[in-house]
């Protein structure tokens, strides 16, 4: 079977699930493409599958560089004054803009130009990515969604299925009646059913064990050698840490500041780009500064993760059974960090109600209340009870006549 993988041109959307899946689908002896914008092409490679390129994939961080073109789309982008010292919602309508809408149509059009001489059986596409629905559509191709935005407001405002039907009709495509449409063949969810809320639930959802990462690397040696007769926390903000300009990082600031003032061994990564010794804040003697830390590797040796609850770092979170505490920074996160704390897995913060002194509580809560150990380790059971993957990519056939 030949299978076209695809996803927003978003890190965080592409490498840590598609690019696993379609690696696993190749190595199940189908044929895979991933369609890709040129600036991650090389991560594509890096797996050892080719991409697709398309020249006018365009994801937010180019949109926040070209403001014309995302004016000549009509995309409102959100105002980012505020990132770092709030916790920034984005919006249904929002959503709707950003993913659904002209962007998408754009993404569409140049993938199925790319994907018309491919000839693909079927088209895999992330749940924010409608473009790969869309292109699917067209060619007459059944389309997957694999689901890396469970909590996704995808039919929480009425213009979503007007946008949806409005790309529709520029491809000569019926209207549809329903906003999750895309969803009707098959979303393959990543995470358990119970981490889905009622609503956000679908009849087309199956639930598999998240595609293998690569294999870890060799631990760092410095990490390896921190002290264990303490708990060990992690913090990591993601790439979101790198945004935080000098004048925002009162929130690294009281991480640190608070980590080392409790009984821990904790490990905060300051952003990739941050040269610790440049680090002008707090150095207390059980806190361990790095530009960044290796997620994968340290989440099975810790007991708490302080976290912005990007979706990613959540499931590695619960899959290793680790409580979390949440500080949510923009787009799905909030979302995250509220079912976190719906399922008694970790306590939620917002950015600014972040203090020493509430900071300091929730850590502490979480690192001495066996509840919150217990109820992730409970989410990490039921995942652990999930088909594995290959089997997603096995029931695949079933969507292709």
């Amino acid at each position: 079977m030949r299978i076209a993988f695809s996803s927003q041109p978003i890190y965080s959307h592409l490498v840590p699930v598609v690019v696993p899946a379609a690696a696993e689908a190749a190595a199940t002896g189908h044929e895979v493409v991933v369609l890709t914008s040129p600036a991650l092409a090389d991560e594509v490679r890096r797996a050892g599958l080719r991409p697709l390129v398309l020249p006018g994939a365009l994801g937010p961080a180019e949109l926040a560089q070209q403001p014309q073109t995302a004016q000549r789309l009509g995309l409102e982008l959100p105002a980012m004054n505020d990132f770092g010292t709030r916790t920034i919602h984005t919006s249904p309508a929002h959503f709707t803009g950003m993913f659904v809408g002209p962007l998408a149509g754009v993404f569409a059009g140049e993938a199925i130009e790319a994907l018309r001489d491919w000839k693909p059986d079927l088209v895999v596409g992330e749940s924010t990515d409608y473009g790969s629905y869309y292109a699917a559509e067209h060619l007459g191709v059944p389309n997957a969604v694999l689901d890396i935005a469970p909590l996704g407001p995808f039919d929480e405002h009425p213009a979503t299925l007007d946008q949806i039907n409005t790309q529709r009709a520029a491809l000569d495509l019926d209207p549809v009646t329903d906003a999750l449409h895309p969803f009707r063949h098959r979303r393959i969810g990543i995470v358990p059913e119970c981490f889905y809320p009622p609503h956000a639930r679908t009849v087309s959802t199956r639930y598999y064990r998240p595609p293998a990462p690569p294999p870890p690397g060799q631990l760092d040696p410095a990490l390896a050698a921190l002290p264990t007769d303490r708990p060990w926390v992690l913090a990591t903000l993601g790439s979101n840490a790198g945004r935080l300009h000098e004048q925002q990082r009162s929130l690294l600031d009281t991480i640190v500041e608070v980590l080392g003032e409790l009984p821990v061994t904790a490990i905060v990564a300051l952003g990739r780009d941050t040269d610790t010794r440049a680090w002008r804040g707090a150095r207390p003697d059980n806190v361990h500064l790095t530009s960044f830390a290796p997620q994968q590797q340290l989440l099975g040796l810790c007991e708490v993760f302080l976290t912005h609850a990007g979706f990613s770092g959540v499931r590695e979170a619960l899959g290793n059974g680790v409580p979390m505490v949440a500080l949510p920074m923009f787009a799905e996160q909030p979302a995250n960090a509220t079912r976190i704390a719906e399922l008694g897995a970790g306590r939620r913060l917002d950015v600014e109600d972040v203090t020493h002194r509430s900071l300091h509580q929730a850590v502490s809560a979480v690192l001495t209340d066996p509840t919150y150990r217990r109820q992730a380790r409970q989410v990490q059971r039921d995942m652990l009870a999930l088909p594995e993957f290959s089997a997603a990519v096995a029931d695949l056939d079933a969507l292709v006549p």
